[in-house]
Order: C-alpha cells, then structure tokens, then sequence
C-alpha cells in the first residue's frame, strides 16, 4: 500500500533512531509524561464514579428521590407517572423530625413512617436485625440505624421513647410534647452517614402519634436514575396536578454538588499534566525542524506543497501523543480493574482498609483519550507552522 509523501516522511521521523540524542530524551519524556497524565485520570476519574455510585445507592437509596403530595384525590396519577417517566415505584410516606429517649441517651431523628408492603428495595436489604413485618404485627415497633443504635445503647425488644415537638399540649405541669413509647425491632446498616439519624416506624403507628393537621401523607418516587429527579420534579411541579413537589436536593444536594465539584476539580488537574507534557511536545519539534532544516529546504525546492511539509511534523509529533495517550488508557483501565488486589499486594490501605468503589465509563475514557490527543493536536501547530516558513534560498545558500 503507497504512503502519501508526507505521510510517509512523518513516519520515518518518528521511528528514526538516530540522530540528536537530546531530541529523542525529550520526545521520550513528553511520551512518558502523557501516559502517566492519562493513566492517572482514568484510574482517579473511575474510583470518583466509584464513590460518588456508592453515595447515591446508600444515601439516596433511603431518602425519597421525589416528594409528591397530589393537589386533589386522583386515582391515576401513579399510573400515568410509571408510564410516563422511568419511576421504579411509588409508595406511601410519611417524614418528620423528631427526638429519641433512651434510659441513657436522647438525641434527634429523622423518622419516616413507611407502608411496610411497599419498602424500596435498597432498604429492604440494608436491614442487618429483625423482620420488616413486625412493624405491621405489632404496634408501635421502630427500626433504627445502626450507628443510632449504638449512640442510644439500647438492644432488640427495649423501649425507646419518641417524642414531637410539634402538637405538644399544656398540662398542670407545664407544656408536653406528644410523646409514645416504641419498641426497638430491628437495626439497619445502610453504610451512610443516614445511619446515625434514621429511624423507620409503620405509617400507621406515625400518623397515630402525629398531630391531626400533619397527618396528610406525601408520596415517595423512585427512579432508576435519581440524578435525573431534579428534572422530572420540575416537570411535575409545571403541569400543577400537585401541592407539594420536591426532590432530593433539599436535604443532600449540597453533599453531591461537592462530590461532582471535587471530581471537576481533580480531573482538571490531571489534565494540566498531561497538557504540561502535551506541550513538550513542541521542545521536541522545535529542535527536530532545526536539525532537519536543510532536508525541508530540499524538499520545498523539489516541489512539496506547505499543506503536504506541514503533515510531515504534525504526524511526527501527532504519533508521539497518539502513542502515550493509547498507552496511557490501557494501563489505566488496566489498574483501575485490579485496583483493590494491587493496594492488597503491596500492603496499601487506603479509607480505613475497605476496599475502594471502582466504576469505569466508557464514555469518560473515550472523552479523556480525546482531550490528550487535541492537547497534542494544539502543541504541533507551532512547530509545523515554523518549518512551512523557513526559506530555502536562505538555507541551501551555504551548503
């Protein structure tokens, strides 16, 4: 197969051994510099994913992704929003903040009453003690989180007091809150920060303790994408069918803005070093068109076009980065597939010993092999443009 000219002489540069040593040190340097750049970014860009999938399993898989009360009765409503929107399903709720006694410890909740036969998935498997059915079977029963649990030293089958603060009553000794003894009947470990103030108690047994005006009971909405809440609550909030819309950046939003704010930020980072390295790039070019000066002047005088003399740097240099950057990714996907056995082998613990969430985008990778080869792109302009100027005449006249 025939190589276009410029094409060909590209190639030859690139894979020319001999010559100024220095111009190969550096070339290898800016290669090496552009696979440690994009290695890095795939491998801090797949553990960010990682964490930031193991916050919105845990966190937002316990809190409502959305909070709907209807503006009037309607008994279609659920059923035009599953086929409408992706929702994987819509459930009673009730939510409220409130205060825990125990004999030794009183601290504040939030506690949700749930209609037991429609519990979202992620809290069905995060009970680590008890059965969720013994909120129906027996009265007044609560679930606490684990850490909860251990700040109010109590065990299975102890009573805990709950009290409101809202609808307390004046008695001959002063204002009381409504208050009810529970019974602790089982313990949840969602693995979140929620561990130490969520408490789940029967819709039923809540509504009862609540006072008459705060009884009204909201609607939860699971997504399949609860990132993808803030749009659709928008959407519910226009068409008006409802009095209360609210999504779940009200409570956590701030959390997730600063996980996506870090990620932005680290990965912006990591691409200045790859752009450093990108851009050593034009050292290596800049002394290549010098040495070569006089096989440029001679090729112009034979005839080659600048478009076609331009090609022959840009492809040197465009190889060198398309080379570290290929490399980069595969080493990167690579490390970020064994992550968790390379830490284990070298006797490295990172976050308390755990093992650290990995989860690779195809998408993200593709963006980052493309951003290092545009930085390359940018870099070989100016050394191309410069050989295109040089004037044979000038340098053929000596030689």
């Amino acid at each position: 197969m025939h190589l276009p000219v410029s094409l060909y002489i590209g190639l030859r540069y690139s894979q020319s051994r001999k010559g100024n040593a220095f111009i190969s040190f550096i070339t290898l340097f800016s290669v090496t510099g552009i696979l440690l750049g994009v290695m890095a970014l795939t491998i801090v860009s797949s553990v960010m994913n990682g964490f930031e999938a193991e916050l919105k399993k845990r966190i937002l898989g316990v809190i409502p992704h959305i909070l709907l009360k209807p503006a009037a009765p309607d008994s279609d409503w659920q059923q035009h929003l599953q086929q409408q929107y992706p929702v994987l399903d819509v459930s009673r709720l009730l939510q409220t903040e409130a205060l825990i006694q125990s004999p030794r410890q009183m601290t504040a909740v939030m506690l949700q009453g749930v209609d037991v036969s429609a519990i979202p998935q992620f809290l069905q498997h995060s009970l680590l003690l008890g059965d969720w059915q013994s909120l129906d079977q027996q009265r007044y029963s609560i679930m606490l989180g684990r850490e909860l649990a251990k700040q109010l030293d109590v065990h299975l089958g102890q009573q805990i007091r709950v009290l409101l603060a809202q609808g307390g009553s004046y008695t001959p000794l002063g204002w009381m809150p409504r208050q009810r003894l529970f019974t602790v009947a089982g313990y949840l470990d969602t693995g979140s920060e929620l561990d130490s103030v969520i408490a789940i108690t029967a819709l039923d047994d809540l509504s009862r303790l609540l006072p008459a005006e705060q009884r009204e009971v909201s609607w939860r909405v699971s997504l399949e994408e609860p990132f993808q809440a803030p749009v659709l609550a928008a959407q519910l909030q226009q068409q008006g069918h409802f009095s209360l819309v609210q999504d779940w950046r009200q409570s956590h939003g701030k959390l997730f803005a600063a996980v996506a704010m870090e990620k932005a930020m680290m990965s912006l980072m990591l691409l200045l070093i790859v752009a450093v390295a990108a851009f050593n790039i034009v050292s290596a070019l800049v002394m290549m068109v010098t040495e070569k000066q006089a096989e440029v002047a001679i090729l112009k005088t034979q005839g080659m076009t600048d478009r076609a003399l331009f090609t022959v740097f840009a492809v040197q240099g465009f190889l060198n980065g398309l080379l570290g950057a290929l490399l980069g990714v595969v080493l990167g996907v690579l490390i970020s597939w064994q992550l968790n056995p390379l830490l284990a082998l070298f006797s490295l613990q990172v976050a308390g010993g755990i093992e650290l969430p990995v989860v690779m985008k195809l998408s993200q990778i593709l963006s980052i092999f493309a951003s290092a080869l545009g930085l390359t792109l940018l870099a070989v302009l100016y050394p191309a443009w410069r050989a295109v100027k040089l004037n044979p005449a000038e340098i053929l006249r000596d030689e």
